[in-house]
């Protein structure tokens, strides 16, 4: 029997656990759109003590001394990329 189970949310609340970079990488490998990514990024960082700052080129987050640049390349796709 297989069952049909979804454990997106699940693999996003362990990689919380992991820090910011796996939290980010996780959202990337689930092909988030990029507004539904940088909620969940920008959320947690806000939680965890971090600062979320819009600039030229995207998103940029702050935790715990970590940095990373949340965009979205190209309008056309809308999936969630970073760079750290």
């Amino acid at each position: 029997m297989k069952l049909n189970v979804d454990l997106s949310e699940l693999h996003i609340a362990v990689s919380k656990m992991q820090g910011l970079d796996a939290l980010l990488t996780e959202l990337r490998n689930q092909k988030l759109s990029f507004s539904k990514g940088l909620e969940i990024a920008s959320k947690y960082a806000l939680r965890n003590g971090g600062e979320v700052t819009v600039i030229a080129e995207g998103t940029l987050l702050k935790l715990l001394g970590d940095e990373a640049t949340c965009f979205q390349p190209y309008h056309d796709i809308d999936l969630f990329y970073f760079e750290i």
